[in-house]
Order: structure tokens, then sequence, then C-alpha cells
């Protein structure tokens, strides 16, 4: 992959770049007219900062219900019947992005059957796009890494359903090597997904793939025991592709410490956290709504690998064309 030149702010002596993909949106009718009505709603939301996202509530029976704060948000649910259920029911579980990055699925992860307005947005909403493309970035970083001339381990914290490791180990032109994959998230359901995809690639749990049940807080970050469970050095990659913007400053830096013992001398830590200045952030969090993240400027992400005592030459910055994420190769010297 040869990575273009990055022509946005961006800190001085950071080696960063930007590139493009193929996307399912390119060729997918509407995608001018979504475009110009999520831009619209977008500059609402950005122009009045107490419009609140929505609220979710459970019933008496227990199922939970979306409940709109304003007449926008009001109004592009009630349209998009199958982005009112994804919300409702997924968000911000894992499974959330399965539909974002599987968009053309005739059903939601809970069953809930796509409709053609919730799927425009599902393709051509920014956001979604971002998701897809920071997999597309991750799968052409990951592949330094695991084709080599010996068997490799890589490490997927936060995994989820791990849609794009999978597809990054998928695509990627091995000759004979194997790969042993540890996929490590706090959603069960998550990673029952994860196993059966992972075994329609043929990878067997025990054999070419662990699943490890552990919440990231408590268990990498307040302790190191899952680092004690893995062992130091031991992998050729670790990727932390969905999490690093759900931690804090402090605990992000906790988080990459300890992340980078985990790789072997020549590996690699891959991470992403939104932009601040992503295109459609206003509407991500404030229309549709979404959990609270931390959102960072390119500044803010230096500072943090400095403070974790990672420098600058260690670290390369690659910014998709859609601005959504900023997606980090941190390597650990030879």
């Amino acid at each position: 992959m040869n990575w273009q030149p990055f022509r946005g702010h961006a800190p001085g002596n950071m080696t960063i770049y930007s590139a493009s993909f193929p996307d399912v949106s390119d060729q997918w009718p509407m995608k001018d007219d979504v475009t110009r009505e999520i831009n619209a709603l977008n500059q609402v939301m950005k122009n009045d900062p107490a419009l609140m996202p929505p609220r979710i509530v459970e019933n008496s029976d227990g199922q939970a219900t979306l409940v709109p704060q304003h007449a926008w948000s009001g109004k592009v649910f009630e349209t998009r019947p199958a982005l009112a259920a994804w919300r409702a029911r997924l968000v911000p579980s894992a499974l959330a992005l399965f539909v974002v990055q599987n968009p053309l699925e005739d059903r939601l992860p809970d069953g809930s059957r796509m409709d053609s307005e919730s799927r425009q947005w599902f393709i051509h909403a920014n956001d979604a796009i971002g998701v897809r493309s920071r997999a597309r970035v991750l799968a052409a970083l990951v592949d330094k890494y695991i084709r080599n001339d010996i068997d490799s381990d890589w490490i997927s914290l936060a995994s989820g359903a791990a849609i794009p490791v999978l597809e990054a180990l998928q695509n990627a032109k091995l000759d004979g090597q194997r790969v042993h994959l540890t996929l490590v998230d706090d959603d069960a359901v998550a990673l029952r997904w994860a196993e059966t995809m992972a075994a329609q690639q043929g990878l067997d749990v025990g054999e070419q793939l662990t699943l490890l049940k552990r919440h990231l807080v408590h268990h990498m970050i307040r302790h190191d025991d899952l680092l004690l469970e893995l062992g130091e050095h031991q992998a050729e990659l670790v990727d932390a592709l969905g999490i690093f913007e759900y931690f804090n400053d402090a605990d992000a830096v906790v988080f990459l410490r300890r992340a980078m013992r985990l790789v072997k001398p020549g590996g690699a830590v891959i991470i992403s956290n939104m932009l601040t200045t992503s295109p459609q952030i206003d509407f991500l969090m404030r229309c549709i709504g979404w959990d609270p993240i931390f959102p960072r400027t390119l500044q803010q992400l230096q500072d943090i690998h400095l403070a974790a005592g990672v420098p600058v030459d260690d670290v390369s910055v690659v910014v998709p064309k859609d601005g959504v994420y900023a997606v980090m190769e941190i390597r650990v010297p030879e």
C-alpha cells in the first residue's frame, strides 16, 4: 500500500499519511442525496449544542425503547425502523458495527429487518464509511507483520465480533504460515459471533483461536492481570481498533504501555481514535446518539503516546480520506 501525503493539520514531527479505498458507497445509488441530508442535520446539531441525543428506556417487558429528545432525531428514527432498532438494541455493543461493516445484509443481528431508508444511511453516512476504511488500513498494516517466515501471534483487544481482524487475515497473502488469534472482549455474544465466523474460515478454538472474555479497564488498566495471562513479548501484533477512544487520557496511557509489553521486538500495536474533526461528528453524537467517547486531535494522540514512553520515530499515522479516524501504527523496536 502506498500512502498519500496528508494535507490536514498535524504536529510537525508526526509521520502521517492519507489513504483512500474503494467502498460500497461509491457505486450505490443515492449517495449525494444521503450525504446532503446528513450534512444538513450535522449543521443543525452544530448550531444548537442544547440538542441532546436520544435516551433508551426499558418497557415493562424489559424491551429497550428509543426516546428522541428533539424533533430532528425523532423524524430520523420514525422513518427508519431498522436504524431505530439498531440504536435501541445494539448500540453500543460490538454487534452494532456488524451492520455498518455489512450494510447489504437483509437483517440486523437482533433479527430486525433492514429497510431501504436505513440501509442508505448505513452505506453512506460518513461515520459508517470511516468504520470500513479503518478496517482497510488495519488490513494493509497487518500484512507486513503476519507475512513472515514464521508462525505469528495476533492479539485483538476489544475485538468485538472481530470482523476487520478476520477479513484482514482472510485477505493476507500467507505462504503456509499459521496465525494464532487471541480475541479479547467483554461481550460474550460478540465473541460467539466471532467464533462462528472464524470457524467459517477454518480456524479452530484452541488450535488457531483463543477467546477470552475480559474487561480491559478491570483486567488491563486498573490491574495487569491480562498482561500476566497473555505473557509479555509474545505477539507479533496487537490491535485495539475500536476501544482507544473510550478511555480517558490517563487510562489511554496505561493501556498503551501495557499493550506495548505484549508485543515482541519488531512487532506493532495498531489503534484507532475518532478525530475531533470527523465531518459528521455532531450528527453521530447528538442526533443518532452514541456512548460517550473521547474524540481527539492528532496532537492529543501524540501527547498520549509520548506520555506512554513511545517516541515519535516509532509511530506512523494514517487518516483515510473520509477523515473520521486516525489509525496509529506503534512499532516496538528490535
